[in-house]
């Protein structure tokens, strides 16, 4: 659910109010060393448990870099940073933070990066790669489709909990949160700020439910929304792709640099997905047809990286023809090569993504179409729900209406007008439901977050975390 046009690629649970913590967290001491991959950046690792309530579990390294503020005598403390994803490199996003954050922040701030559980280096979730490979994108249409989808479902996670161990089953975002208050004690911080891209600001809303006594400020860039069930979910995700796509045709008839000029730009769009559908669509030689899912995953891409000229280019690029017969694609097997796969165990424990049947599912892919007649569906959102079905009913931290601790500060929500990820309504609803304890920020532009976009919301975003400032009530940033 991360974005950056240079460097940087930028694609309930109990309210806890004590001011008690872990042992392990209090006597874990965090043994900064020089990083490999950066000159300036430090680097450890923080031994955690697995799970709070059952300590016989074990425990894990959660993987931590920091980059000292460049002049200690006006340093405030640390700004922890994560990019969400989930499955981004917190400690990749702090080596980055140059490009992103100006030398201000860089000057009284310790940037502090993060790898959460199972993710990157904090012990990631391993899975065997024939099994993630083998799950398509392909929509079942059929009860015995679903039925398949659910029996692979199922084989990928007991591969992936068999060989992740007891991790595998304490992923979840209200875990992280009490991962980065464990943090927060071990930087001897008696309170934070906080920058979360994407998924990462739903480590900040809920590290503000759980411990919002100790946030000294955050913002919350591109912003998921926890009170959603899935219909609302899945419809509000596909919403916000379909109104990317029509910003996207909107400029198109405007700019003479967008390889679609003067054609009506949707319906070309629905003839190259008509034709996709019926296996006809190319991108170079007639060999291999483009997928309605490439095309629909490729313009998703364009679109949160706001490379609105390269959607154009893609687009130009296909061409209808004749299809050729294809082989059939080898089965899902298990293999002793695996790969990272904490993604997916994520979601899968935030969110009651649990389809039953084939009737649930065509009613869920109704209301996606209804609100995305265009754009279908969101490719990250339908990839998770179809990743979910047939996993365990019980969910570690479900959706619930967001509330905060009473003393948690003003949180800045930051967001695009046209964000095909993370769409503005969400950002919208968080605010809604905390009137009292966000402000709300919002670009009026096109892409995936706001604040590598806008001088206007970096210039807003970073006085607020200097000095607490926030910006007037409905301030809008131009589009840049």
């Amino acid at each position: 659910m991360s974005t950056r046009k240079t460097t940087i690629a930028l694609a309930a649970v109990a309210l806890v109010l004590s001011a008690a913590t872990p042992a392990t967290a209090a006597s874990s001491a965090l043994a900064w060393a020089p990083c490999a991959d950066h000159e300036t950046a430090q680097c450890a690792t923080l031994t955690l448990p697995v799970d709070r309530a059952d300590p016989g579990k074990g425990t894990f390294g959660m993987a931590v870099a920091r980059i000292p503020a460049t002049d200690p005598g006006r340093r405030i403390g640390a700004l922890v940073v994560n990019p969400g994803g989930p499955g981004a490199s917190g400690v990749d996003f702090a080596f980055k933070s140059e490009a992103l954050f100006p030398e201000e922040i860089r000057a009284r701030f310790d940037i502090v990066g993060f790898d959460s559980r199972g993710i990157g280096a904090s012990q990631p979730i391993q899975c065997a790669s024939g099994l993630v490979r083998g799950l398509a994108a392909a929509t079942p249409r059929s009860q015995a489709e679903f039925d398949r989808l659910v029996a692979d479902n199922r084989a990928l996670r007991d591969d992936c909990r068999a060989r992740s161990g007891p991790l595998f089953d304490h992923v979840d975002t209200g875990a992280v949160a009490d991962d980065l208050d464990d943090l927060r004690i071990a930087l001897d911080e008696p309170a934070i700020s906080y920058f979360g891209v994407s998924y990462g600001s739903l480590i900040g809303q809920q590290y503000a439910r759980q411990h919002g006594d100790r946030l000294r400020a955050a913002v919350l860039d591109g912003n998921m929304d926890h009170s959603l069930g899935l219909t609302d979910f899945a419809a509000t995700a596909a919403g916000a792709a379909e109104d990317a796509l029509a910003e996207f045709a909107s400029w198109c008839s405007a700019s003479t640099e967008c390889a679609l000029h003067g054609e009506d730009v949707l319906a070309r769009w629905r003839e190259l997905l008509t034709a996709a559908d019926e296996g006809k669509l190319y991108e170079g030689e007639p060999t291999n047809p483009s997928s309605p899912w490439y095309v629909l995953q490729t313009a998703y891409g364009n679109l949160s990286r706001a490379d609105l000229a390269g959607l154009g280019r893609f687009l130009a690029s296909l061409h209808i023809g004749t299809p050729e017969t294809q082989p059939d694609s080898p089965a899902a097997t298990a293999s002793d090569e695996t790969v990272s796969n904490g993604r997916l165990p994520v979601l899968c424990q935030d969110w009651d993504m649990r389809v039953a049947d084939q009737g649930q599912l065509d009613r869920l892919v109704a209301a996606e179409r209804a609100a995305a007649p265009n754009m279908r569906y969101s490719t990250e959102l339908r990839e998770a729900w179809l990743g979910c079905a047939g996993w365990p009913s019980e969910v570690n931290n479900p959706p619930a209406p967001a509330r905060v601790d009473p003393r948690t500060p003003t949180i800045l929500l930051t967001n695009p007008k046209h964000d095909p990820a993370t769409g503005h309504a969400w950002a919208a609803n968080v605010h809604r439901q905390l009137p009292a304890k966000t402000a709300l920020l919002t670009y009026d532009g096109i892409g995936h977050t706001a604040y590598p976009w806008s001088g206007c919301v970096r210039g807003l975003a970073n006085a607020y975390l200097l000095d607490g400032s926030l910006p007037a009530p409905g301030t809008v940033c131009p589009a840049s």
